[in-house]
């Protein structure tokens, strides 16, 4: 079986307040470009509006793809097939991110997973498409590591369930450097398919990413975790949808990101297969992942502390100006009193809002980070170790 496949980063976000630039215009020219593709399977990732989700589905549906979309509350995530699609679910992560923090939008995007089943040559293959949270903490890479070493092993508790060839791609917001890219490959048996940190898919070369000053980098990825008696070959691993548009008198880029692409070709064969070559992980990855989501539940407590804290500040402020107002001197005030009237109601908000976050926010976080700690256990208790 042949299977030429994709995974593109859209930037299909709302223009409003900056965070996105000439969505129409990119959309349609992706469309065109996908039609004209010869690609078999197009994993989509920030699909976030109602326009840009209608316009890449029409033109994939008029192109002879076959589209699992959700509505909003899908993750931003799309995938296109001209295999049959035989079934998809959206799974959300657990860890959302701060629903403080609404310029950050991890929170109100709700990330997740698709998990899908296409027909193939020798029967059903799975595929996943993801997008994995951005920086959490600029300051606490660290902590950005357990954030999504917790949705990780969310991942692969979902791979662990599922039997044969499964290809995992998407935006994962790591490179091959960080730890929670470690331990995804160690852990789920996986293997890239595009030849390490080659291809970067965040580049200076991009016209939306010309100020940037990191050093450029891929954070897109595409994986295979082979099936029992299959193996796998590749090759065309590279860049794609990286060539410049013309929008609005300017050579433009499509996104914010290149895509990437890979062929695969996935072979019976009567040779120990090529996911089960590899070695059982090292210990010191399981220990490795036990520490970033211990990083993640520390704070997660932090966090508790700190909004009922500010709760309790809101509290005080809110009886203090109730005190005031029943002081004689204000009583003889009507104007004063009403203020010390609205300021004593209006602490309530921000003591209810913090009680909340302190309260709902932090016990879905230590779930997050528990259920992470589950997985990894049942992993290292297996007796491949967490190959799957």
């Amino acid at each position: 079986m042949s299977l030429r496949i994709g995974t593109f980063n859209v930037w299909g976000l709302p223009e409003t307040f900056g965070f996105g630039d000439d969505v129409s215009s990119r959309m349609r020219i992706i469309v065109d470009r996908v039609s004209r593709s010869d690609l078999d399977v197009l994993l989509i990732q920030e699909a976030w509006t109602d326009e840009v989700r209608e316009t890449l589905e029409g033109g994939a549906l008029a192109a002879g793809f076959e589209v699992a979309a959700g509505s909003r509350g899908s993750g931003g995530l799309m995938t296109l097939s001209r295999r049959p699609i035989r079934s998809a679910r959206f799974d959300r992560f657990h860890f959302r991110g701060d629903p403080e923090r609404l310029a950050q939008g991890e929170f109100l995007g709700g990330k997740g997973f698709q998990t899908l089943t296409i027909d193939g040559d020798t029967g059903p293959l799975s595929l996943i498409n993801t997008h994995l949270h951005a920086r959490y903490r600029r300051s606490r890479p660290r902590l950005n590591s357990a954030v999504r070493t917790a949705q990780i092993l969310q991942i692969i508790g979902r791979l662990s369930e599922l039997e044969g060839t499964v290809v995992l791609g998407g935006d994962f917001n790591c490179t091959l450097n960080d730890p929670e890219y470690e331990i995804l490959r160690s852990l789920s048996g996986i293997v890239e398919l595009g030849g390490g940190g080659r291809h970067p898919t965040l580049s200076r070369t991009n016209y939306y990413k010309r100020n940037r000053r990191g050093q450029d980098k891929r954070i897109d990825f595409l994986f295979v975790r082979c099936g029992t008696g299959m193996s796998f070959r590749v090759a065309d691993a590279r860049l794609f949808f990286a060539e410049p548009a013309r929008i609005r008198e300017i050579d433009r880029s499509l996104s914010d990101h290149f895509g990437f692409r890979a062929d695969l070709w996935l072979e019976s064969s009567a040779a120990k297969p090529v996911a089960s070559q590899w070695l059982p992980p090292d210990p010191r990855v399981f220990d490795l992942a036990r520490h970033l989501l211990e990083i993640g539940r520390v704070e997660a407590d932090r966090r508790e502390r700190a909004h009922f804290e500010s709760s309790a500040a809101w509290v005080v402020a809110g009886a203090l100006a109730c005190g005031l107002r029943r002081l004689p001197t204000m009583g003889r005030r009507r104007f004063l009193r009403g203020v010390a009237g609205a300021a004593a109601w209006g602490a309530l908000v921000p003591a209810i809002g913090f009680g909340a976050l302190a309260r709902l926010d932090s016990d879905e976080k230590r779930d997050a980070f528990d259920e992470g700690r589950e997985i990894l256990a049942q992993l290292a208790a297996r007796p491949d170790r967490g190959s799957a």
